[in-house]
């Protein structure tokens, strides 16, 4: 369940990702992006409200696209790539784009990702 703060640590997490952090950090700042764009839902008095937090944490992260993608092209680490990857498989509309890039990424990507179990169809939000 996701809490009011969880926007603004989306806006965060793609700062810190912008930046030259160490290795680990990326990983740890991709994972928390995860699971705040995968949220499982959002606090009652948040809901109350009419605020869908995992929708609101979605919305930031595609304005980071291109941190993702960026992401998955570097080189940098197998483990960061499939956590970007995966949270562009939450984000990204472009579906078509998203296809290519993991073709085209090969073994940047972890093995699920390679093979298409990172980016099935998202349901709607």
């Amino acid at each position: 369940m996701l809490f009011p703060p969880a926007v603004a640590v989306a806006s965060v997490c793609l700062a810190a990702l912008s930046g030259d952090i160490p290795a680990q950090a990326r990983v740890e700042f991709l994972d928390l992006l995860l699971w705040l764009v995968s949220g499982d839902g959002t606090d009652f008095g948040s809901a109350a409200e009419g605020l869908d937090l995992p929708l609101l944490c979605q919305q930031r992260a595609r304005e980071g696209l291109w941190l993702l993608y960026d992401e998955v092209a570097s080189g940098r680490s197998v483990e960061a790539a499939g956590s970007a990857f995966e949270i562009l498989s939450v984000v990204e509309s472009d579906r078509e784009r998203l296809h290519k890039v993991r073709d085209h990424a090969g073994d940047l990507l972890p093995w699920h990702c390679q093979n298409g179990l990172c980016d099935e169809e998202p349901e709607p939000s």
